[in-house]
């Protein structure tokens, strides 16, 4: 599986015109070919996590290529995402299936979080911290399905280095058990800590999430 993940903030003021280009990517979204795609507003609560999540699965590499490469795409969602009085921000990453684990719920809430690993990011390091974070879901039960992949392309704000997701039955799930576990606050956190000599992770991330109604983090 490969996955082609944008965080999208809008420009201006004028909720015509952030309707008018949701719709465009909309409608664009639904032409790649995905083999699945998730298109949905943000949920309040997001830090740095855009308007709009736009994910899409594909089979592989070539046809993800095939779709954004495309005639239709480069004219309709390229040139919106490309315009600066359409969109503000963009967070983009593209990423094989990585280390994954759960079983996805019918309907519940996606989130995903993109880091950027930039302080002595030695091989050791990295390692480490990967471990850390994937053994998450043992102790935080409310985490249905995850994945930590790494991105082949990334761009945005930094050069995004993890693709955290996970998803969850509801919103309580992220904001009770997984932010508020020891796991998370007492051990994984320590690679966020400036003042910690772990300090691995830059302090600009993207931290988002919203309401889902069918599975979304594939399966390899």
């Amino acid at each position: 599986m490969f996955s082609s993940l944008r965080l999208v903030t809008f420009a201006g003021e004028s909720v015509a015109a952030r309707d008018k280009t949701k719709q465009l990517l909309s409608d664009a979204s639904r032409a790649t070919g995905a083999t699945s795609t998730l298109f949905a507003r943000t949920s309040p609560g997001v830090w740095n996590g855009g308007d709009l999540i736009w994910r899409a699965n594909y089979r592989d590499e070539s046809h993800y290529r095939e779709a954004e490469q495309s005639e239709r795409f480069r004219e309709t969602a390229a040139a919106a995402l490309a315009s600066q009085s359409r969109v503000r921000q963009l967070e983009h990453v593209v990423f094989a299936s990585g280390v994954s684990g759960g079983t996805s719920p019918r309907r519940g809430l996606y989130r995903v979080a993109l880091f950027c690993a930039n302080r002595d990011p030695s091989p050791d390091r990295l390692a480490r911290f990967a471990r850390d974070t994937v053994t998450l879901p043992r102790h935080v039960t409310a985490i249905r399905r995850w994945q930590l992949a790494t991105p082949i392309h990334a761009s945005g704000s930094r050069p995004w280095t993890h693709v955290w997701e996970q998803e969850y039955d509801d919103l309580a799930g992220l904001t009770g058990p997984y932010m508020l576990h020891p796991s998370h606050w007492g051990h994984v956190d320590r690679w966020f800590d400036p003042e910690d000599p772990d300090w691995l992770i830059d302090p600009v991330l993207c931290h988002s999430f919203c309401e889902t109604s069918a599975p979304v983090i594939g399966t390899r």
